[in-house]
């Protein structure tokens, strides 16, 4: 009874508890601020991630280099898994009956039938189905009645497992069916896009990549096996789904483990393995071009072994570590690279800066910051746009002259210089008018290949693919730097969704052939147009430092606005007062930080009015 003892008698013991109650709470205190102290200490050394690349890991190096080519291959098995239907869905061969086992009369009929047969073919379109259809009524109009029961008709498919169509006889009545099945590939593509780029938001970006990887070749996979058209389409659905979710992960992870000044020619960078894809897929498609099922089960091998090779290696992304509190992890990431990169001299990284904590990480999170809505909406069109005008050239690849596995294949050839004249481009001109010239320039091409014809068609073709491969590209690194980093993928998910719209609707385009053969090109064309002229509503990005909340995307938003309204008008030097109080109206929540910014805006001499 230590403290009985110590206590003095002539104190009552209440007012003694009372005493030593109120030193053991001021030693706590003293304590507490020993430790706010030490925080005080360690937060003067916290540093941002951008600032942990600049100082300690750079911007580009080694490691990063490694971590992208993992990432950003991905797009090679997307490529084939995107596309799979330009052989699985082609037109396949079929010849004429000659028959010359029947007995004499049957003999004269079929040789009557044959020669029509021959007559028919060498005056058709190679890839017109439609004149089966007539064969097939001109043979059951003409038919002997006492002609052999076993009698074929008039034509016979060269090879029923060449295509879908021939196995599951989608002519005539069924040729909907093909076009139906593309359709249903990108409605899958469309929700897809949306949940796998919540996903990757949600629980990582390299979860987000294999979770689609995956879910596309089981698409490919079961397609592969399919006994009838509806088990194929529903499978082709699951295989669409999981695409959707490819680009928007992998194109994020790719872009945040880099340094700001390399984002943008890294990030066109990532569609070489795209194009590579496309030409990789005509070789191996003419290779099993006697069995779709062969080609699309290998489609399917291609996703398994991306996952199976780079799933030991790849990093998750620092930014989404920091972004949703794993600090300590992101440093680990980043140490990682510095020390392949060659500039890790010291122990530890500095503790890094969290950005501020965000309950809510859906796209719904943006709808309250009127800026970045209009951003979002806008950039949701130019996705439409540029997935109509794409696959609208991409799938009308077989109606073109000639041989389709060299039309694919030089299709994919043309991207490679597209992306270069990109990645070139986005940081000379800068991220939106390369955007806009090369959505004007796919405009321009198809328009152009709807009125040729020959060769000619198929070179204004390629220069109209040409313009759309270099936009798509642009197109993602532009929306990924328009948006926070705790929504990008979400908001480039969001966008990559909706931009199926014209996924979905390109084979319902190309179908309009059967009303005018020019009324396509002239769809697309108009929508290039209308591409170009929304891009004029969104903001130019280059050099723009990327913001890790949406409070600060919003001031950074409301103060490039007042930066260039005060570069307009700054001759007017006393209409400044009046400029703030309209910014102050419009966006009160955020007036006086975007007063701030614009004031420092105008005392900065730095080029880039975003920049901070």
């Amino acid at each position: 009874m230590a403290s009985e003892t110590s206590s003095s008698p002539d104190v009552p013991q209440p007012v003694e508890e009372a005493r030593r109650d109120h030193h053991h709470h001021r030693d706590d205190d003293d304590d507490d601020d020993d430790e706010r102290r030490r925080r005080g200490r360690g937060r003067e050394h916290e540093v941002t991630v951008d600032e942990a690349f600049d100082a300690y890991v750079g911007q580009i190096g080694k490691g990063q280099v490694k971590q992208f080519l993992l990432s950003s291959s991905a797009w090679l098995p997307a490529a084939f898994l995107t596309l799979v239907s330009v052989f699985t869905q082609r037109t396949p061969e079929w010849e004429c009956i000659d028959d010359d086992d029947d007995d004499d009369d049957d003999n004269n009929i079929n040789k009557t039938f044959y020669s029509h047969c021959l007559d028919v073919k060498t005056k058709a379109d190679e890839d017109d189905l439609s004149v089966l259809c007539s064969l097939n009524d001109f043979f059951s109009t003409n038919a002997n009645e006492t002609m052999s029961s076993t009698s074929e008709g008039m034509w016979r498919w060269t090879n029923k497992k060449q295509s879908i169509v021939s196995e599951f006889d989608l002519i005539c009545k069924d040729e909907y069916k093909i076009e139906l099945a593309s359709s249903m590939f990108f409605l899958g593509f469309f929700f897809g896009a949306g949940v796998l780029g919540q996903l990757s938001d949600v629980k990582g970006r390299r979860t987000g990549v294999y979770a689609a990887v995956l879910t596309s070749s089981l698409g490919a996979g079961l397609a592969s096996i399919s006994t009838s058209y509806s088990q194929y389409f529903v499978a082709v659905f699951i295989g669409g789904f999981g695409v959707g979710g490819i680009g928007v992960a992998s194109f994020v992870l790719c872009t945040e483990p880099l340094g700001i000044k390399w984002k943008g020619i890294m990030g066109i960078g990532t569609q070489y393995w795209w194009a590579l894809g496309i030409c990789l897929m005509s070789f191996f498609g003419y290779l099993m071009q006697e069995s779709w099922r062969t080609y699309s089960f290998f489609c399917a091998l291609i996703g398994c072994g991306y996952v199976l090779i780079t799933f030991s290696f790849l990093k998750e992304s620092p930014r989404w570590l920091l972004a949703n509190g794993k600090p300590d992890e992101a440093k680990e990431v980043l140490e990682f690279l510095a020390k392949k990169n060659g500039r890790l001299t010291f122990e530890r990284l500095p503790d890094l800066k969290e950005p501020e904590k965000t309950e809510n990480v859906n796209v719904s999170a943006i709808f309250p910051h009127k800026k970045l809505k209009v951003r979002l909406m806008c950039m949701a069109f130019v996705f439409a746009c540029n997935g109509l005008i794409y696959y609208g050239i991409s799938l009308n690849v077989g109606n073109l002259a000639g041989s389709i596995y060299m039309n694919n294949f030089l299709s994919g050839l043309v991207e490679i210089p597209s992306h270069i004249a990109a990645q070139i481009a986005v940081d000379i001109i800068g991220r939106r008018t390369t955007l806009m010239s090369l959505m004007g320039l796919s405009g321009l091409g198809a328009f152009i290949s709807g009125f040729s014809k020959g060769k000619q068609r198929i070179f204004f073709a390629l220069v109209g693919r040409f313009g759309i491969s270099g936009s798509f590209n642009v197109v993602y690194l532009y929306t990924t730097e328009l948006f926070p980093t705790i929504v990008r993928s979400a908001a480039l998910g969001s966008c990559s969704m909706i931009g199926r719209i014209g996924s979905i609707s390109a084979p319902q385009v190309l179908f309009l052939r059967v009303i005018s053969p020019e009324l396509p090109s002239i769809v697309l064309a108009l929508f290039a147009l209308l591409a170009v002229l929304t891009c004029t509503l969104v903001p130019e990005t280059h050099g723009l430092v990327l913001e890790e909340s949406l409070e600060g995307a919003e001031l950074q938003a409301l103060g490039e606005e007042v930066t260039q309204n005060l570069a307009i008008g700054s001759q007017f030097s006393n209409n400044f007062t009046q400029l703030i109080v309209v910014e102050d109206e419009d966006d009160n929540e955020y007036g006086d930080e975007a007063r701030m910014l614009g004031t420092t805006a105008v005392n900065s001499s730095t080029t880039d009015a975003g920049a901070r």
